[in-house]
């Protein structure tokens, strides 16, 4: 028995058979045609949406398509549970990202603040500075710092 596509209503139907062999489509029975079309339908890959806006834009070197479609979120839980799991790897992985950079860059911008206030010379606290909780070492540098700042100012 021949099927004759153009009998099938649907564009995605007229698919499948093209896909399949003339010679193997010519040996079907009606009920095998019966069960694949069954098999087609089950599967729903062309659902009604209520806004279904499909189109072609002409360019000079090419033609795009575009598709807009809205609609009740009919997929299955196990889809949404996987699509959710990524969503929240990628919510973690942008929260860490986010985390190395602000410990990257607080420190460095603590101790940029740190310099300007001692070129200002600015006291936060009155007698008390860094440089006695960092001893010797500390003492040196302020000195340097102090000795920039009076021929900054000079």
């Amino acid at each position: 028995m021949t099927i004759k596509i153009d009998e099938h209503t649907d564009a995605f139907t007229h698919a499948v058979y093209e896909k399949i062999d003339r010679d193997v489509r010519a040996t079907f029975t009606p009920r095998q045609v019966a069960a694949i079309e069954n098999a087609i339908r089950a599967s729903k890959p062309f659902q009604k949406h209520p806004v279904d806006i499909r189109g072609v834009i002409p360019c000079i070197f090419a033609r795009f398509y575009f598709v807009f479609l809205v609609g009740r979120d009919r997929r299955s839980p196990t889809r949404n549970k996987e699509q959710n799991r990524m969503l929240r790897a990628g919510t973690s992985a942008a929260m860490f990202s986010v985390y190395l950079l602000l410990c990257a860059v607080a420190p460095i911008l603590l101790l940029l603040l740190y310099g300007l206030k001692t070129l200002l010379g600015i006291d936060v606290f009155a007698d008390q500075h860094l440089y006695e909780f960092l001893g010797d070492h500390g003492k040196q540098q302020a000195h340097r710092l102090s000795d920039i700042n009076l021929n900054v100012t000079q």
